[in-house]
C-alpha cells in the first residue's frame, strides 16, 4: 500500500541548508533571543490572519512537538540554534491584543525563563530577517510542524485556519 503524498503546501529544511542556516544566523539567535521584558502583541497579516509576535512585530512560533502546558520545551541545542527561543528577564507583559491570561514563561535549562501562550513555548526563527517575514509557517523540521500562533493560542494553518477550525489546509 502506498501512502499519500505530504500536501504541496508543507515545506522542509534541507539537511545541507539547516547547517548553512544554523553557522550564518548563531550571532542573531542570541540578540534576537535576548529579550529584557517581554510584550507580545497581535499582528495582522494575509494569508495567516492574526498572529502573535513581538513587541516590534517579529513572528512567534509554536513547536508541535511541545506539550502545551507541559513546562518544557523540547527544542533544545541545534533547535533552540534554528529556532530561537523567546525568552525574558522579567515577567512578560500583555502587548496589543494578548490575552494576558494566556501568557507564561517556563524556565529552561541553563535558568533562563522562555515566554509561553496558552502554554506553548514561543519561538522566533532564524529564517525571519525583518517583522513581518513568517517564513517559518508550516514547515516541517526537527521532527515535527511549526506554526505561528493565534490570539486564542492555536497553531495557524497556511491560510489562517486555526486548529479549531475543525478542518485545516491540508484538508481542502
Amino acid at each position: 500500500m502506498m501512502s499519500s503524498p505530504r500536501p504541496a503546501s508543507r515545506r522542509y529544511l534541507a539537511p545541507g541548508i539547516t547547517a548553512a542556516l544554523l553557522l550564518s544566523i548563531a550571532a542573531s539567535a542570541s540578540a534576537q533571543s535576548a529579550t529584557r521584558n517581554a510584550a507580545p502583541m497581535i499582528s495582522e497579516q494575509e494569508p495567516y490572519g492574526r498572529y502573535v509576535t513581538d513587541r516590534e512585530g517579529h513572528s512567534l512560533y509554536l513547536f508541535e512537538q511541545d506539550e502545551p502546558g507541559s513546562g518544557i520545551s523540547t527544542c533544545t541545542d541545534a533547535c533552540a540554534n534554528a529556532w530561537p527561543p523567546y525568552v525574558t528577564d522579567e515577567s512578560p507583559e500583555a502587548g496589543e491584543g494578548i490575552d494576558a491570561s494566556k501568557l507564561g514563561t517556563i524556565e529552561r535549562d541553563g535558568g533562563t525563563k522562555q515566554v509561553t501562550y496558552a502554554g506553548w513555548p514561543l519561538y522566533y526563527f532564524n529564517g525571519d530577517k525583518q517583522p513581518g517575514d513568517a517564513l517559518g509557517q508550516d514547515v516541517q523540521h526537527l521532527g515535527a510542524e511549526w506554526y505561528l500562533v493565534s490570539p486564542e493560542g492555536q497553531m495557524i494553518h497556511q491560510g489562517g485556519r486555526t486548529e479549531a477550525d475543525g478542518e485545516n489546509q491540508d484538508n481542502q
